[in-house]
């Protein structure tokens, strides 16, 4: 994580919206997609897991990118545009923040 912060400023002050929030928010939003099974971590060179959704500063808007696990009999594409669309609704609405992209990268289907 790094330690940048977006911010949102007022005529109060500034507010800093730490990455884990906008991680939670976009997890919560992209578990709620119908066709989606569960987000899935990803593994790095070093076999250790890395956050299924992962969050990049720049500036004042971020991008988000997440790794889902498909519900057998859903179909990829147009669960990965709800994904998006509601991942990028959702941490808008909730935080202010822009965000500029959001990746969704299918690591995996379950089957009944």
């Amino acid at each position: 994580m790094s330690n940048q912060y977006p911010k949102k400023t007022s005529t109060a002050g500034q507010v800093r919206i730490s990455e884990n929030v906008i991680r939670s928010i976009a997890a919560v939003a992209a578990k709620e997609v119908a066709g989606v099974e569960d987000l899935a971590p990803e593994k790095n060179n070093l076999l250790k897991s890395v956050q299924p959704v992962t969050v990049s500063v720049a500036g004042d808007t971020v991008e988000i990118t997440v790794r889902i696990i498909l519900q057998s009999g859903a179909r990829l594409q147009p669960v990965a545009e709800q994904v998006q669309q509601d991942v990028k609704e959702n941490v808008q609405n909730t935080t202010g923040i822009i965000v500029s992209k959001v990746h969704v990268i299918a690591t995996d289907i379950v089957f009944d």
